[in-house]
């Protein structure tokens, strides 16, 4: 089972389906966010609004990945993509965490994202890019887990997934 299991990851990237599930994913987190921001008031800060910048490449790298992925080389352009897009989510949900848990400087934010002067998405997109708040512990999803808890879990995830696909690709240079 476990040997099934590790066979279908290492598949992964050549299947459509694992794109469409990640994509979900990533979904799903940006709405979750944006539930917290406009239902709940829970406002973004600085380091939020980065790790949904991380989120939304992953999603339209997912979805990108859905017109390359029978392609060996657009395999392994998407697989090698999403591990450095999963290794810059999972380097803010370090910030994040160093936020939450005062852990080595405590971690600190300004009030005004530093997007580059080609790509201001804040003012793109202010709905979903803006900051509007200043760094705090995240705000709590379930029975004490927060939404760093979810994105450090996720983050890692991703880090293991896409390493394991990459293995696949490379094993398969068809």
């Amino acid at each position: 089972m476990i040997a099934g299991l590790f066979k279908r990851l290492l598949q992964s990237a050549q299947c459509r389906y694992f794109w469409w599930a990640l994509a979900g994913l990533m979904a799903l987190l940006e709405i979750g966010a944006l539930v917290f921001q406009y239902v709940w008031q829970y406002y973004p800060c600085e380091v939020c609004i980065y790790v949904r910048v991380w989120v939304m490449a992953i999603l339209i790298l997912a979805l990108l990945a859905q017109l390359v992925c029978r392609c060996w080389w657009g395999r392994l352009a998407c697989t090698l993509t999403g591990l450095g897009l999963a290794l810059g989510l999972s380097n803010e949900s370090w910030h994040l965490i160093k936020i939450e848990y005062g852990v080595g400087d405590g971690g600190s934010c300004g009030f005004v994202a530093n997007f580059p002067s080609w790509a201001p998405l804040d003012k793109w997109l202010p709905s979903v890019f803006e900051v509007q708040g200043l760094c705090q512990a995240t705000p709590e999803i379930i029975f004490g887990i927060t939404m760093t808890h979810v994105l450090v879990v996720v983050s890692a995830a991703l880090v293991a997934w896409f390493s394991v696909a990459l293995v696949g690709v490379l094993m398969r240079q068809q």
